[in-house]
């Protein structure tokens, strides 16, 4: 099992919007790197989810993944700010989507939201992506990474 933190804008899809539609398509990632760490997650990976672009970005929740990767249906869409023709050409030459959105299925909220200020002035974070690559919308997380951020939100992993 691994572990991921996804970042979500919670004025478009919070934690308590991904509770009400659990299961939910994580769809409208348009950053390769970050479409590659979709691609490598596996049913039953615990995910953190953090509010970004709010007053005080945190992590918020806890998620696991219920489905893998499927092609993202918003990169298929004409109508949606993430369209991608290229998406439409792939699909039609038979080729690998090149947007894609796993199902992600909510758990749990964490006992006390995490401010990601208070994460990046952790030294045993120093290293990790959520410090390094902070822009990332997705990202994997070490054990250590992921066990270190519930401690420091009173909390546990667990379900």
């Amino acid at each position: 099992m691994r572990h991921w933190l996804v970042k979500t804008e919670p004025d478009a899809f919070s934690l308590d919007d991904l509770r009400r539609e659990t299961p939910a398509l994580w769809d409208g990632v348009r950053n390769y790197q970050a479409r590659n760490f979709l691609r490598e997650m596996q049913l039953g990976d615990v995910v953190l989810i953090q509010h970004s672009s709010c007053k005080v970005p945190a992590v918020v929740g806890l998620a696991v993944v219920s489905e893998l990767a499927l092609p993202d249906p918003t990169a298929s869409d004409p109508e949606h700010k993430g369209f991608d023709p290229r998406q439409v050409a792939d699909i039609d030459a038979d080729k690998p989507p090149r947007w894609v959105a796993p199902r992600l299925s909510y758990l749990r909220p964490l006992r006390n939201s995490l401010p990601i200020a208070r994460l990046k002035a952790r030294p045993e974070l120093a290293d990790s992506h959520l410090v390094r690559r902070a822009r990332l919308s997705v990202m994997p997380l070490s054990e250590s990474e992921a066990a270190c951020i519930a401690s420091l939100a009173g909390d546990t992993l667990l379900p």
